[in-house]
């Protein structure tokens, strides 16, 4: 019987929850920055909150499209790690394909410093 699905479901659970945490802490990162923004509205209209993070494509750790750069840059690990994890979803069970050229599409390029 093969049990590889559970392994697909168990990881997929594991970074769902990584990426949960990650939004969770920027979003109350994002509230308190919102409150000392409407102090003083004048520079909440003109600039962005400083600290804020974007997921997006990275403009300089790219060897495609920069999906795994961008993504290591937001969670702030290192993008072997990330193209690993692609890796054995595209060999393990063919879904790293499909997902990294979804994430390709939807995600926006970072503005480059």
């Amino acid at each position: 019987m093969d049990m590889s699905w559970i392994f697909t479901v168990a990881l997929g659970i594991g970074i769902g929850y990584f990426a949960l945490q990650a939004l969770k802490k920027n979003n109350d990162a994002n509230r308190e920055e919102e409150f000392e923004a409407e102090e003083n509205t004048e520079a909440a209209e003109t600039t962005r909150p400083a600290g804020t993070k974007r997921l997006s494509r990275s403009a300089t750790d790219k060897k495609l499209a920069g999906v795994c750069g961008g993504i290591a840059e937001y969670f702030g690990v290192d993008s072997t790690i990330v193209r690993l994890v692609f890796a054995l979803l595209t060999v393990g069970w063919g879904t790293g394909i499909a997902a990294y050229i979804v994430a390709a599409l939807v995600l926006p390029e970072a503005e480059k410093a």
